[in-house]
């Protein structure tokens, strides 16, 4: 008797220390690379392996960009965010209905207050036929979730800054080629985020949207699909992120885009060689280390 009641304290204690660890930021993610809330407005690129996830921070309030998917990362978007000390998402957009973009959107809905949502305008033959869909229209009506299918032009303010979709869905391409682009901007900095759109994507995006960009979010993970030299010379960004999992099977980021972007002299941060990113919108560089 005694023997199994040790091992019953062994065992809760266990449980105890792992949730401990867990609300610290250790065990499925590691603790957040720089304090949000000492940070200042800032924009991070999750380490979520190969997959996407972007959080803008500003003003007290939260949009999240695509969930990720829990794999090969060394963090995930519930525990980036919970670390974070968030409660509550102003805005979330899913860029386009991938498995890397969309895989922890329901533990996203199910662990915070989300107020609205973007997704894709999806036609006929475009809309996802399969159980997950259909799950995560569920869920938005359980949770009651402002849901906003992408126009051109429809502006939502986070905080200090405003989030801007830039064109209408390209329903007649690829899935990839229907993600959403956004464009968040507060004074003079600007965070360009394209999901997974690739060539001709940029080539029409290109023909709404003309201007330097602070930081952008590499088009599907640094493939040479995406980061076409007109886009990149169109938008010509200060600072690229990459989000990519380490030996992933697509090769990402393609050695050609990479060339590119060091052809243009245009500084670039991969996920899974140096973590998650932050970046700081009013300083408009990558934030290294907490300042003290």
């Amino acid at each position: 008797m005694k023997k199994k009641l040790l091992k019953s304290l062994y065992v809760a204690a266990v449980a105890f220390i792992g949730c401990l660890l867990a609300e610290l930021g250790y065990g499925t993610g590691i603790k957040n690379p720089v304090d949000l809330g000492k940070a200042g407005d800032t924009v991070s690129i999750l380490n979520v392996g190969q997959a996407d996830s972007a959080l803008i921070s500003s003003g007290g309030k939260y949009c999240l960009i695509d969930a990720g998917y829990t794999n090969t990362g060394e963090t995930d978007a519930v525990s980036y965010l919970k670390n974070a000390g968030i409660q509550e998402l102003e805005m979330v957009v899913v860029t386009h209905f991938h498995t890397d973009h969309t895989g922890d959107i329901i533990d996203v809905m199910d662990n915070f207050r989300i107020n609205n949502m973007i997704i894709p305008k999806l036609e006929e033959h475009n809309v996802p036929t399969g159980s997950f869909f259909r799950l995560f229209l569920d869920k938005i009506e359980e949770k009651n979730i402002n849901l906003i299918p992408a126009e051109k032009g429809i502006s939502y303010p986070i905080g200090n800054g405003t989030l801007t979709v830039l064109d209408d869905t390209y329903n007649d391409m690829s899935v990839n080629d229907t993600s959403v682009a956004t464009l968040f901007r507060q004074g003079d900095f600007t965070f360009l985020s394209t999901g997974d759109g690739e060539g001709w994507y940029e080539l029409r995006l290109c023909q709404v949207f003309s201007e330097q960009v602070t930081l952008l979010l590499a088009g599907h993970h640094g493939s040479s699909t995406s980061s076409t030299q007109s886009f990149i010379e169109t938008v010509n960004p200060k600072m690229i992120a990459v989000s990519a999992g380490k030996d992933n099977e697509y090769g990402h980021p393609h050695k050609d885009v990479l060339e590119l972007y060091e052809s243009k002299n245009i500084p670039y941060n991969i996920t899974f060689r140096d973590g998650t990113l932050v970046y700081s919108v009013s300083e408009k560089k990558l934030i290294t280390k907490q300042e003290e």
